[in-house]
């Protein structure tokens, strides 16, 4: 008998200690009117350089900012806080007509000279600005030449009316101006300390921060927001995908984006899983610091790899989408193009290979699951031991400096549209001139061009080379909501539609 409690005990003990795991927040007050509530995998504390941040803390400031014009789930763009807007008859001169029925969440309205005001900011602190170099005066004056006001050719015609004229013609602006970094906010430099100032900021969106800390954050709605919108939105940080799950299992949570892979199927079986395409990717890069391989080397060994991720891919079908040579997930594919690297990768030559590879990346869950899967595979189909080591943000920032490994493991948005995000990413592995022949092109057009003749030197020359594409997965308890409702056309969550 005296065995029977004692082992009832102990299970009652460990019941207890693993739920203390699960943060139940939501749940510890009573009177708790939340509607929503995601997981989170940080929270940041700097919300000012938007182009920084990751999709899920630009999440932030997309539920509590607006833009002048928005990108949908479809792809079309939207006027938000903007009624409409034109566009004259050279594609150089863009008006935007302000709505009559937008304010601050202090309840002032929101005035042309406001959101000049902002791009001010914005121009001044932001570092990514592909959408906004090619108006005219921009470089100027983050060059220091003269005032905002006497140089950039952003301006109020009147209280409803913004004017901002180009250098040259560019048809991928307006997709460019629905990014977040260009949700308008207010007195940009109180965004730096988020956690400090969130109580004194005016918000421009549909709800604003009731409180922020280390382990969550609660969005309430504006009074002057859409009644149908959800009163309040909760934003818990877990501290793992499996404790983010086992929270949603329970009902503690309604959406976790990027649920554990060996959970995916189980989740899609049940009806709860939401997959779509994202522009998150997995490149490969040969250290240009050292001379240890040859060409026939390199090709081999991405053939070898590209034969494992191919494995990978086949057991992590909703997870991932082979690249098969391509930088970009959409896009114009030139086929040719693709079947001459294709030939490339696949032409086996009878070389003498290295006994050990060293591999590094950054040291994030995704990562560790694949670099996990090639070393073994290695093992069991090579004679090539692929050692690896997971590094942090700041050492795989430094590793252009290291030429301790032979291959990296490089995670990038693969968008042309964040081409600076892209490039910073693959810095420590494209020529400096390269780089900067990129960044000192305007139009979307030209940097697409550009790129394109990067691609191929990096290509063939194994620089950096394309290996895979990760999918959106969204765990969802709501099963009549579709992935139209949860993201919009830049891949951020869509606060509006949450139910």
């Amino acid at each position: 008998m005296k065995k029977i409690i004692f082992s009832i005990i102990v299970s009652l003990i460990t019941v207890i200690i693993l739920l203390s795991f699960i943060d139940k927040t939501p749940q510890q007050d009573k009177n708790n009117t939340a509607d929503i509530v995601c997981s989170v995998s940080s929270v940041p504390q700097n919300l000012k350089s938007v182009g920084n941040l990751s999709k899920r803390e630009q999440d932030i400031i997309c539920a509590t900012s607006r833009g002048l014009v928005e990108l949908s789930s479809d792809g079309s763009i939207e006027p938000v806080l903007a009624k409409d807007y034109s566009v004259n008859d050279n594609g150089l001169e863009y008006i935007f007509k302000i709505r009559d029925d937008v304010y601050w969440s202090d309840g002032s309205k929101i005035t042309s000279n406001d959101i000049v005001e902002f791009f001010r900011e914005v121009i001044t602190e932001e570092k990514e600005l592909s959408a906004l170099l090619n108006v005219y005066g921009v470089k100027d004056y983050i060059n220091g030449n003269n005032s905002f006001s006497k140089t950039v050719a952003i301006s109020s015609i009147d209280d409803n009316s913004v004017k901002i004229r180009l250098n040259s013609k560019d048809d991928g602006f307006l997709i460019e101006l629905t990014k977040p970094q260009y949700r308008v906010r207010k007195e940009l430099l109180f965004w730096e300390d988020i956690f400090k100032n969130y109580g004194t900021i005016i918000y421009s969106g549909d709800y604003y921060i009731s409180l922020i800390n280390e382990k969550e954050i609660i969005l309430n709605r504006n009074d002057s927001a859409n009644g149908e919108l959800v009163k309040k939105i909760y934003l818990i940080k877990d501290e793992n995908e499996d404790l983010a799950l086992a929270s949603f299992e329970i009902g503690d949570r309604d959406i976790v984006m990027n649920p554990p892979a060996n959970q995916l199927q189980r989740l899609k079986d049940s009806g709860k899983l939401i997959e779509s395409p994202s522009d998150e990717a997995l490149y490969l890069a040969f250290n240009s610091n050292n001379n240890n391989f040859s060409n026939d080397v390199k090709n081999e060994i991405y053939r070898l790899i590209n034969i494992a991720i191919d494995e990978y891919q086949n057991k992590n079908n909703l997870l991932v989408e082979l690249a098969e040579c391509r930088y970009f997930r959409e896009g114009n594919i030139d086929l040719t193009k693709l079947q001459s690297r294709n030939v490339m990768v696949n032409l086996k030559n009878d070389i003498e290979m290295p006994s050990k590879i060293v591999l590094v990346a950054k040291e994030t869950l995704k990562n560790k699951d694949v670099i996990n899967y090639l070393a073994t595979w290695f093992k069991n189909n090579t004679n090539i031991t692929l050692v690896y080591n997971l590094l942090t943000d700041e050492d795989m920032d430094l590793i252009s400096e290291k030429n301790y490994y032979d291959i990296a493991l490089i995670n990038v948005y693969a968008k042309l549209d964040e081409n600076e995000q892209l490039l910073n990413t693959m810095s420590s592995f494209l020529p400096k001139a390269e780089r900067e022949m990129i960044n000192n092109s305007n139009s979307k057009a030209e940097k697409e061009e550009l790129f394109e003749q990067i691609e191929e030197e990096l290509f063939n020359n194994y620089r950096i080379l394309p290996l895979l594409f990760y999918n959106n997965t969204i765990a969802v308890n709501n099963k009549n909501t579709s992935i139209n409702d949860i993201l919009d056309g830049n891949g951020n969550l869509n606060f509006n539609n949450l139910k």
